[in-house]
Parts: C-alpha cells; sequence; structure tokens
C-alpha cells in the first residue's frame, strides 16, 4: 500500500506540471455538468489492530489473520467542472464488500488444529457517497490523465438480527469514513469519454465492535481498506 500511495503521488506531481502544456480541449470537457455511471470490481480487506493471546473457555487465541476478498460496485457520476483542469465529483453508489478472519487456537499440548483454524467472516452492502476533487492534464490526442481525493461516507445497508445475536460473527458499526484517492485516465470518443481508474480508500474511523462476541479482546480495532479497480462511462 506504500508503494501504491507513492505511485499516487508521482501521478499527482505529473498532473500538475500538465497544466503549462497546451494541446487544445475537448467540447465535452466545455460542460459545466455531466452524468455517467461506474462499474468496478474491489479488494477487500482490515487495517487489524491485534491482542492476541487471549485466553478464554479453556484455550489460548493465539493469533487473528485477514483474508481479503473480492467485491463488486456500481455507482452514478456527477460531475462538476470548476476549471478545465479542475473538477468536483459527487460518486453514490453500493458497494458489496466480504473480509474473512481466520481464529488460530491453542491449548496446553499445542494448537488445536484437529480442525484448522476456525473461519468468521463480515459482509456488507455499503452505500458510499465520495466528494472527490478530480485534477487533470491538458487534453492531448483524444486523452487526459487525472488524479482524485476526497472523502467518502459509507452507510452499511446490511442489516441481520442474527448476526448481533450470534456470539460466533464479527460485528461493525453501521457507518464508515474513509480517505480517498485515485488516478485514472480519461479516453474520449464523439459522444462518450470512457475512464479506466483505480482508487484506493482507507478508513479513519474504527468501526469495531466487540459486544456479545467470543474472544472480542483479540481484536482492538478494524480500519477498513478497499482498493477498487473501475470502469467510468461518461
Amino acid at each position: 500500500m506504500n508503494r501504491l500511495i507513492v505511485l499516487l503521488l508521482l501521478l499527482f506531481g505529473l498532473v500538475s506540471s500538465g497544466h503549462t502544456q497546451t494541446y487544445g480541449k475537448h467540447p465535452f470537457d466545455s460542460k459545466k455538468f455531466h452524468l455517467g455511471f461506474q462499474m468496478g470490481l474491489n479488494w477487500n480487506g482490515y487495517n487489524l489492530k491485534e491482542q492476541i493471546r487471549i485466553y478464554e473457555s479453556g484455550v489460548w487465541l493465539d493469533e487473528v489473520t485477514v483474508i481479503p476478498r473480492w467485491g463488486m460496485s456500481f455507482a452514478m457520476i456527477s460531475n462538476f467542472n470548476i476549471k478545465d483542469y479542475l473538477a468536483i465529483r459527487i460518486i453514490p453508489g453500493i458497494s458489496l464488500e466480504q473480509r474473512d478472519f481466520n481464529f488460530y487456537f491453542e491449548d496446553s499440548y499445542g494448537p488445536v488444529d484437529t480442525v484448522g483454524p476456525i473461519a468468521r467472516n463480515i459482509e456488507a452492502a455499503y452505500l458510499n457517497v465520495p466528494v472527490l476533487f478530480q485534477w487533470r492534464t491538458k487534453y492531448w490526442n483524444r486523452s487526459r490523465l487525472y488524479v482524485l481525493t476526497g472523502a467518502q461516507i459509507g452507510i452499511n445497508l446490511q442489516s441481520d438480527k442474527k448476526v448481533i445475536d450470534d456470539p460466533n460473527k464479527l460485528k461493525i458499526n453501521t457507518q464508515d469514513l474513509s480517505l480517498v484517492i485515485g488516478t485514472g485516465l480519461n479516453l474520449y470518443g464523439d459522444r462518450l469519454k470512457l475512464s479506466p481508474e483505480i482508487r484506493y480508500s482507507f478508513g479513519l474511523t474504527n468501526i469495531y465492535q466487540p459486544e456479545n462476541t467470543t474472544h472480542a479482546a483479540a481484536i482492538s480495532a478494524l480500519f477498513s481498506q478497499v482498493l477498487t479497480l473501475s470502469i467510468n462511462f461518461e
């Protein structure tokens, strides 16, 4: 993830330097406002803060690992052009996400591995509303490179009473707040702008709820991490 952040910062520098070049302008970007939609795949994980070696029910919890999973996302795009190189984008959408967890136990005789680790998971369907600033290079050869950053509010729409009442299920808050960075490439056609995009969001708040969960103290905090690969149609 550190390499990804460095790459995005380098691309941001490239975008900034591109403002001194003049290659014309596509009529599509003369509009003050336009709509579009987005389809993507997301790779979902957590920044997990552990407090391992928890003793409960006669066994030690030795380790907790997070296994990221792929999900899908769909969103609508509202784009407001402020200047030729700057736009504000509001992209409300649905993100289907899952993360798996493995709990490794041991007792006085060694690892409890007769049936392998105990698997748990968190499934979520988020309504995400990111508000992003987009900086673009000058138009050149029917394309423009861009970077974007902003904040995102997420609301988990998946409410399951079985999760609330089951001590073997992990629980998270309904709301999440994330910082978003990303980059992409605008490819212009006569009537359509197609944009492959990569975006990374990381949670700013701890969304873990330890209430009514076995070995709850083994995890002190969970912060969301989502890498999204998408195609924008505008």
